[in-house]
């Protein structure tokens, strides 16, 4: 049976989400009566409802038996490993950010701080995750590379985190760079040198698989509502990061956002932003 690789992008906490696709990917597997690899480029905790019901999804496996899960590590999962094991060296946006995480595991700041045996047990596999998966045509990664770097020399800190030097650059890479990390709008975006594919779940409803079958590359969306909350816990975020004081304005367009009278554009644009 030949293999068709199917590579998830961004999940962010949407379990939702995450469960439509890859009810998507089986029946398109199957029409194809192919086996699927799907690969999945990280990020599967914080802002979304429910990063611990992901990360148990993902353990669990394919639902078919030939299928095989591909699972790396990204940034924001890192972050998470350090926030369970060791709690050092976090910027205070990440430790906003795994207060709410720990909210799907039930519990608060102060049990957070307790060992507790589901959080223990998801750092563990998180932070087993390989960087990368190279398959001779496709190199798969949570953010990018660095160009004019071989693979084997690459840094973490820049499989995890770059963005504009590997986006800006248009040359020729040693494998065309599947990714995701870096939000490119509600469609996936395809050069000649990669395919991103983070059209932020958490944020505008759409998680996106690239289909690779072959030459032939195609998409899957599974599409459902922005988690509203999130976005606006996004929001906040960003302000406290680049020191802004949010205004009265964006106070209240966060407010008309969370009660759906305006969209995400327009928050975009009363938000300092």
């Amino acid at each position: 049976m030949r293999t068709v690789t199917y590579a998830i992008g961004d999940i962010h906490g949407r379990l939702d989400l995450l469960e439509d696709l890859l009810g998507k990917v089986e029946s398109d597997a199957g029409t194809r009566s192919a086996r699927a690899k799907i690969v999945f480029t990280g990020d599967y905790v914080d802002r979304g409802a429910d990063s611990r019901g992901v990360i148990e999804r993902l353990i669990e496996g394919p639902k078919r038996s030939q299928d095989e899960f591909v699972c790396l590590r990204g940034n924001h999962d890192d972050l998470f490993v350090r926030a369970v094991t060791s709690g050092q060296g976090l910027p205070d946006w990440a430790w906003i950010l795994y207060w709410h995480t720990v909210v799907s595991y039930g519990l608060d700041r102060e049990s957070a701080r307790t060992s507790d045996p589901t959080l223990g047990r998801h750092a563990e596999f998180l932070a087993a995750l390989p960087l990368t998966h190279d398959d001779g045509t496709y190199l798969f990664v949570h953010a990018g590379i660095r160009p004019g770097v071989a693979l084997e020399l690459q840094a973490e800190q820049d499989l995890l985190w770059i963005r504009h030097e590997f986006l800006d650059h248009d040359g020729l890479l040693p494998r065309r760079v599947v990714h995701g990390h870096t939000i490119i709008g509600d469609l996936p975006v395809v050069t000649a040198n990669r395919v991103s594919i983070d059209t932020g779940a958490f944020q505008s409803g759409i998680l996106t698989a690239a289909v690779i079958d072959g030459p032939d590359v195609s998409f899957l969306q599974a599409v459902g509502e922005p988690d509203r909350s999130a976005v606006v816990r996004e929001f906040a975020l960003r302000a406290i990061v680049h020191g802004r004081v949010v205004s009265s304005t964006a106070r209240q367009a966060q407010s008309d956002y969370l009660e759906g009278r305006i969209d995400l554009a327009e928050l975009q644009q009363l938000s300092d932003e």
